[in-house]
């Protein structure tokens, strides 16, 4: 496979990948994506309401804000650990494979949580594991990927959001009942999907003589301009997706007519409706956005994509009569589609030291934690005030907007 063999260097990669690689290293992250997708769109509200049936609303958000914050730090200082590993192995693979293993632990505990604290616990314990294996994976993209090819291999990882939300809407949500088979299939998926990448991976190796590495937490990448205005544009438009994706399940449950223009379809079918439908309009935008990019650039497809985000959570809102959500959803999936693949793209190219890859895609992730705590604290102001969830969409719409227009900042 064409997976290394050349002498150890920090320098940027210049030789192409093969298909076989980049097909690879997107299903490895297909599997990252697997192991804390179905739990944050549909696991976690369920456990929610398992282990607090009275107060779910305000538990998922606590909860889910304590593993925003814990995503972030875990994600800047494993990328870091991965960087200063010096190893037969390479850099990022020991730290692949030993946060699968992790992940794998984590889930379980997770589905064993009877209380509340419990919960909280074994959330914290899956962000630790989940960045231990996420974080040095996404720094196999600008570490051995030419700049002439992220576009492309940003098309193939971008794919692993996509796929891990129609594994949740057909597998986990649909087709499975019973919490212990759905955490089953979670694990045992991630599994298949990221262990032929890890195990085959071959990075540069380091000289025989290499000096001994350490970590560096130094957050210098915010001293370069470009790496900023990606960083805030990043976390306005994550800000909008986790809105959208946190409270859509219970959005759906609320809703009034849900009942009589779809009698005998449960909250969690629909759901997993609405997610396929988005899904596949994300795999369909995404699988051409990159290389989209490639061509006319990053930024101009990135705000196209934040543009169509904030106008399908808009439709939701706006046209609530069934199938207007489902309407909407396609929307809402072609614009993440295209601003997810083009965004990952991006963000590789951004990156100011090639030798902190894994601790500065660290830091670029903290925008993606902040926006998975920005967002329950407004559901919690939202539900403290006795307000309901289209304050938190309309919110979702503008930050979307935002976010595209941060982009233009800087030309």
């Amino acid at each position: 496979m064409d997976q290394g063999g050349r002498p150890f260097t920090e320098a940027e990669p210049t030789a192409g990948r093969s298909r076989l690689f980049l097909a690879g290293y997107g299903l490895a992250n297909a599997g990252a994506f697997v192991s804390f997708i179905p739990f944050l769109t549909l696991l976690a509200p369920l456990k929610a309401a398992e282990v607090a049936p009275h107060a779910r609303d305000l538990t998922l958000s606590q909860i889910s804000i304590v593993g925003a914050i814990t995503a972030a730090v875990a994600h800047i200082a494993f990328g870091a650990l991965s960087d200063a590993t010096r190893s037969r192995f390479g850099r990022r693979r020991p730290w692949i494979l030993g946060g699968w293993i992790a992940t794998t632990l984590s889930l379980a505990l997770v589905g064993l949580a009877q209380t509340p604290w419990q919960m909280l616990g074994a959330v914290v314990v899956l962000q630790l594991a989940v960045n231990a294996l996420y974080a040095p994976l996404a720094a196999v993209l600008p570490d051995l990927v030419p700049d002439h090819q992220k576009g492309a291999a940003a098309a193939w990882a971008g794919l692993a959001l996509p796929a891990s939300k129609l594994f949740t809407a057909l597998v986990v949500g649909a087709l499975l009942v019973s919490a212990t088979s759905r955490y089953i299939a979670v694990i045992a998926a991630a599994a298949l999907l990221v262990l032929p990448f890890a195990v085959t991976l071959r990075e540069p190796p380091a000289p025989a003589r290499a000096p001994i590495a350490w970590p560096s937490l130094r957050l210098t990448a915010f001293a370069d301009g470009r790496f900023r205005m990606v960083f805030a544009s990043r976390l306005l438009i994550e800000t909008a997706v986790a809105l959208h994706t946190l409270y859509l399940f219970f959005y759906l449950k609320d809703r009034g007519d849900l009942a009589s223009r779809l009698p005998g379809v449960t909250p969690e079918a629909a759901f997993g409706l609405l997610l396929t439908a988005s899904t596949l309009g994300m795999l369909a935008a995404g699988a051409v956005s990159g290389v989209l990019s490639d061509r006319l650039g990053r930024r101009p497809v990135v705000i196209a994509g934040g543009v169509l985000i904030a106008t399908g959570v808009a439709l939701l809102l706006l046209v609530s009569g069934w199938p207007g959500p489902l309407v909407a959803q396609v929307v809402f999936g072609i614009g993440h589609g295209v601003y997810s693949t083009s965004n990952l793209a991006l963000v590789a190219e951004v990156l100011p030291d090639s030798a902190g890859n894994g601790r500065d895609l660290g830091v670029m992730n903290v925008a993606v934690a902040a926006s998975q705590a920005l967002g329950p604290l407004l559901g919690i102001a939202v539900a403290s005030g006795g307000g309901d969830l289209r304050g938190v969409f309309a919110a979702a719409v503008l930050a979307a907007l935002a976010g595209a227009g941060a982009l233009l900042a800087r030309r």
